[in-house]
Order: C-alpha cells, then structure tokens, then sequence
C-alpha cells in the first residue's frame, strides 16, 4: 500500500566504520583508505547544520559502546546467536578485538553518537544492526537477526534512545516481521533503479553508466510492508571516488542529485540520497563539493516552499499518526 505525500528530502547515512568492511579489509587497510574518519562526521555535521538538514543515522549498535570485553567462554558477545554464512564460516564476531576506543577507534563510536546528538539541527538515530549482520542472507537465520537487532536496541536504550528507523547491511533485505516486531516503523528498501535486477557485472557497469551520465534517479512513496512498518526507499547513492569511479565528475554528481530533487518535486514524492560517511574520505574535498551542491539545491526548493526535508522516522510517525 502507497501513500501519498508532499515533495520531500531524505537524507539517510549508513554509520558503520569498519563493521561493515571487516571480512574483506583489515583494519589497517580500512584506516588507509579513509583516512579521518571521525573528521569526516564533523565536517558532515557542520555542512548539515549549516544547510538545517536532518538526516537519519543508520548506526550500527556496536557503536553505542566506548569497550567491550570477551565472555568467559572466550567469544566476544557470546549471548548474541550467530548467523551461519556459507561465505563467513569463522565465528561472526571474531575481528571484534573486545578492547576499547582509544585502542580500536574503528570498532567502537560513542563519542562519535554524542557529536550527532549534540549537533544544532536534530538528527533521527536509527538502527543499522548491531554488528552489521546481513539480514538478506539464506545464512541468517530469523533468531539471529532477532538476536542481533535486541542487542542494538539494548545498546542504544542504555544511551537514552529508542531506534525507530532501520538500515539493512548491504541493502540485503530479510525479517522484515522481526523489524516490525522491535519496534521499529521505517526502513529503507533497495533503490528502484533500472538495472537493479541485472546479474552481477553487468549491474555494476549500468550503476556506473547510471551515475557518469547522471540520468534521473528514481523517486518513490513510502509503501506499508507490514501494518506499522513503513519502506522508504532509496534513490541515489552518493558514489565515491575511488579506483574508476573518480572519472565521475563532481558535476556529474550534483547534477544527478539535482535532477532527482525536481523529479520529486514535479512528481510528490521522495528523493532520497544516501551513503556511507567514509564515502567522503576518499578524495575529501571532491566529495563534500558534490555533497554540498546537492544539500544547497535542497535547501534552495525548501526555502521556496516545494519542498520538505524529513527524517524516514519522522515520514513513518505521520504516516502512522493517520
């Protein structure tokens, strides 16, 4: 079921640091490859105050804790249920190095929570699992994602919070009734882009044709999956510049963003951006000049009243709230 709206931004941010990169990158790899990490996240909050947008922080839960430690049987978080991954047979949480921040900065991010939650322009804080777990795989069972989600929630209920919107690693979708169960009333679904159902490297070279020649990202409206839980799907990506992509021109970039902020003003509905924070470490001031072409096109069509700026938390409460 569709419902409809008025024109609206959406901005959404997959906060992960290493979590999501940890079976295929070492941490020392990862460190070198996007640098400032946590400089990245203060720039970003500064340009978000300074255009007054919200956004919503998928984080992942692990990040609410300053340290962990290992339990007495020797694994780390022994009372979460592990998934069973053909592609990860290792312990799921063995690169967790059950230490603390100042030692592991990349596996831990509390103080990084408190420079969202103390930001000047309000930030919707939501779940992106708590250890980047792939909901979407036929290895992750419905009691280890259930596992998983309560563990972030707990995590961020011992911080003060109440997570209400939701990520999906990798953008593998899965228990969706396990979401809707938590409490949880938004997340956001696979982008509706054209070649999204192309077989592996052939979808890869349409999503970089797709964003070389800056075609009109799709735009949607929020669809209820479940009776209170609400798909706000993605639009566009914000690519980084890395290897071949950087023959992407930041111009190339704000004019996709662009088209996608008219195409959902023209047609009432959401254009939402999205993309990793360590997107913007590589080839920094490239990425944030793109970022901010698009923010200020956001700000210009909200200021002129045709356009809202709305947190995915934010777009469910009201949608419920009819």
């Amino acid at each position: 079921m569709g419902s409809s709206m008025r024109p609206t931004f959406v901005l959404s941010l997959d906060k992960e640091l290493v979590w999501g990169s940890r079976d295929h990158t070492s941490s020392r790899d990862f460190e070198r490859k996007y640098p400032d990490l946590r400089g990245v996240v203060r720039e970003l909050l500064t340009i978000l105050d300074e255009y007054d947008i919200s956004a919503t922080w998928a984080v992942v839960g692990h990040l609410f804790s300053s340290s962990c430690a290992r339990g007495a049987n020797g694994l780390a978080h022994p009372e979460i249920e592990r998934p069973a991954y053909a592609w990860h047979p290792r312990d799921w949480f063995d690169g967790d190095p059950c230490t603390d921040r100042a030692r592991d900065p990349l596996w831990y991010g509390d103080d990084i929570l408190e420079w969202i939650r103390g930001a000047k322009t309000p930030h919707d804080i939501g779940s992106h699992s708590f250890s980047h777990l792939i909901f979407g795989d036929p290895g992750c069972s419905e009691a280890a994602a259930r596992s998983d989600l309560l563990a972030c929630l707990e995590a961020a209920k011992a911080k003060g919070l109440s997570l209400k919107s939701f990520v999906f690693p990798r953008n593998r979708e899965g228990h969706h009734r396990v979401l809707r169960d938590c409490g949880i009333i938004a997340y956001r679904g696979v982008d509706p882009a054209w070649f999204r159902d192309l077989p592996g490297r052939l979808k890869k070279a349409a999503h970089f044709a797709d964003q070389a020649l800056a075609l009109t990202p799709p735009v949607s409206l929020p669809a209820e999956t479940l009776p209170g839980l609400w798909n706000i799907p993605g639009s566009m990506m914000l690519m980084h510049r890395g290897g071949i992509r950087r023959a992407i021109s930041v111009g190339k970039r704000i004019a996709k963003g662009k088209k996608g902020l008219r195409r959902a003003v023209a047609e009432g509905k959401i254009f939402h951006l999205w993309f990793h924070p360590f997107n913007l470490a590589h080839d920094r001031d490239a990425m944030f000049e793109a970022l901010r072409g698009i923010l200020a096109e956001a700000a210009r069509l909200r200021d002129q009243g045709v356009l809202d700026v709305r947190t995915m938390t934010g777009i469910a409460e009201e949608l419920g709230a009819k």
